[in-house]
């Protein structure tokens, strides 16, 4: 079995509008994220042999969304929120990845450089 990691990073903003900290307040964030897909069987013949998927291909999933919905985005707007939590989004990017990328696995987000959140679906 096979995992392949590709990273990503954008930056956004957000507020969370129920907490009771100061996170309530506008603020932003430097996220990373990471698209994790998970397979078998590598592809036999073509320009990808020997591949799992070639990382260009996530790319050309995944940098569009990030440009549309998150990349220096007001996140309560466009996910359509009141809370943009690290784990609201970290689902919110499988469930739109999900489709549109074969063998996701997992995705995880960092808000901060110590601070992360996975999902995925067992």
């Amino acid at each position: 079995m096979f995992e392949l990691e590709k990273s990503f990073t954008f930056e956004a903003g957000h507020a969370l509008k129920k907490y009771d900290g100061s996170c309530v307040r506008p603020h932003g964030h430097s996220y990373t994220l990471i698209v994790i897909v998970q397979g078998s069987l590598l592809q036999s013949t073509g320009p990808q042999s020997g591949m799992l998927i070639d990382f260009h291909a996530i790319n050309t999933v995944v940098e569009p969304m990030l440009e549309k919905y998150l990349d220096h985005h007001w996140l309560n707007e466009t996910l359509h929120t009141e809370s943009p939590t690290a784990e609201y989004i970290a689902k919110w990017i499988f469930e739109y990845l999900q489709s549109r990328l074969f063998g996701l696995k997992r995705v995880t987000l960092y808000e901060t450089a110590t601070s992360a959140v996975s999902f995925f679906v067992e």
